[in-house]
């Protein structure tokens, strides 16, 4: 769990520790010691992205050179002889790699391994995505509930089938599955904090220990790395529509994303201008301190699937978000609705349609919905249920994505937007109520020059009628003693 700390400003770095299950002999600062000034890298390029390169907010991780450093649970750590060199000597690398200093393009061109997601669908189809990776990629898929982890051997060959791009090089080894079902069968099942009856949990360095006190869970054999491991690529394809890439150059990216669109996998695939990717770098090195983030590059102690499943749930609900992000802006920053305000305080009228009001409303509520309720952005995977160690690890890479806050600030910018939504139906719905309104007088105006008239034609057909039929002249007197008779009569 991170220590609050001061408010730093936006230049500084950022330094998150999370309590981890590294062994007592390595060195570490104290979290009680003042924390030493580290030399901010140099600043990179931004490197949340769509394809059109339209302009949108960013997390501040990507400026401000945010530290992470990334939990080592003994499920995820590497195995006893993978840190051993092979002189039997353990040299570890303190501070500031030079890769962690480097810009995104200067790590491109010096090879380092790439770590890419990619948003380009709503879904995928999951159950039909890996019998087709099985038999067309000749790899062998490993399903994770909303997941799919598969391995590639390096450099990837041309596929068999003519609207097949690639194939892995080799079948999976025995050694690498072998592996898998190791760190999955030896899980952590204990949490961060011991019991209170558990004192031994607390280890020599002041952290809490992850590792049970007893139990053959916790020891492993001791394994040599394949050397066939170090020539592997990762992909893990979620079914919200997001791969994720381990160690692929961008062509062999985009050759394993037209397959899946060959084999009809894709659910709604959005055009090409409208995806979502992420760019980052890592690597694989048993010297460093321990794992962390820092300005967009990882640094992994060990290869294993677990991590990977890890990082790239977090870093696919973040690029899923970005997708988001950037629909919002689109809709916010357009001609149409900046306009309005403007429109309001000058003319006190607005030419929005009603129609085109509640488009503008059905567009924003439908994204808020997505945010909140129908995607996996703020839900946390079945994976990490089951597999209490990675939750750590998972939650670490989401803090540096930043993704709960943007998901808050995300919508704080919808709820504004709807609050002017508002606003404008109020408007739209008075001029309807004033356009009924004169609409009714003008009917009632209608009605009574319909009836005036009437009145006027029944007095000049009755006018005329009287002329040609009229009796004979009775003067006064005659009609005088006329009523007198009906009188006497009565």
């Amino acid at each position: 769990m991170s220590r609050p700390s001061p408010l730093r400003r936006a230049s500084d770095p950022i330094i998150i520790d999370i309590p981890s299950s590294r062994p007592a002999n390595r060195t570490r600062q104290s979290p009680q010691s003042p924390s030493i000034p580290r030399r901010p890298s140099l600043p990179s390029n931004p490197t949340v992205r769509n394809v059109a390169g339209a302009p949108k907010l960013s997390r501040t991780s990507k400026t401000s050179q945010r530290h992470v450093v990334l939990p080592s649970e003994p499920q995820t750590k590497p195995l006893i002889d993978d840190e051993v060199p092979e002189d039997g000597i353990i040299r570890v690398h303190a501070g500031r790699t030079e890769a962690e200093r480097m810009s995104k393009d200067e790590r491109q061109r010096d090879g380092y391994s790439r770590l890419t997601a990619y948003s380009v669908a709503e879904g995928i189809r999951m159950k039909h995505l890996a019998p087709f990776l099985k038999r067309e990629h000749a790899v062998t898929p490993r399903v994770f509930d909303e997941a799919i982890y598969v391995v590639y051997h390096l450099p990837l060959l041309s596929g068999y089938a003519q609207n097949v791009n690639i194939r892995s090089s080799a079948p999976v080894s025995q050694a690498i599955l072998s592996r898998m079902s190791e760190a999955e069968e030896y899980g952590y099942e204990g949490s961060y904090f011991p019991d209170a009856d558990e004192p031994g949990n607390f280890s020599q360095d002041g952290y809490i220990s992850s590792s049970p006190v007893a139990g053959p869970a916790s020891h492993r054999p001791p394994r040599r790395r394949d050397k066939m491991e170090e020539q592997i690529g990762e992909a893990v394809f979620f079914s919200y529509g997001v791969a994720v890439f381990f160690g692929f150059n961008e062509g062999e990216e985009r050759d394993i994303l037209d397959d899946i669109e060959s084999a009809e996998a894709w659910v709604r695939k959005w055009p090409e201008d409208d995806w979502e990717i992420e760019e980052c770098h890592f690597t694989i090195d048993p010297t460093v301190e321990f794992p962390r983030i820092y300005n967009d590059f990882f640094t992994f102690k060990a290869r294993s699937h677990l991590v990977s499943l890890s990082v790239a749930h977090a870093l696919a609900q973040s690029t899923l978000l970005a997708h988001y992000e950037t629909i919002a802006s689109s809709v916010l920053l357009h001609q149409v609705t900046t306009r309005i305000p403007k429109e309001l305080a000058t003319t006190g009228s607005l030419s929005l349609t009603r129609g085109d009001a509640l488009k503008l409303t059905g567009r924003l509520f439908k994204l808020r919905t997505d945010v909140n309720l129908v995607s996996n952005v703020l839900d946390v995977p079945e994976l990490f249920w089951s597999e209490a160690s990675l939750k750590g690890l998972y939650d670490a890479v989401r803090e540096y994505l930043e993704i709960g806050p943007r998901v808050n600030v995300l919508n704080e910018r919808l709820s504004v937007a709807n609050d002017l939504l508002d606003l404008i139906h109020d408007h739209v719905n008075s001029g309807k109520m004033d356009r009924i309104t004169w609409i009714i007088i003008w009917l009632i105006v209608v009605a009574c020059v319909v009836e005036l008239g009437e009145v006027l034609a029944r007095i000049v057909v009755h006018a005329g009628t009287a002329s040609s039929h009229s009796p004979a002249t009775v003067s006064p007197h005659e009609a005088l003693q006329a009523v007198y008779r009906v009188m006497d009569g009565l």
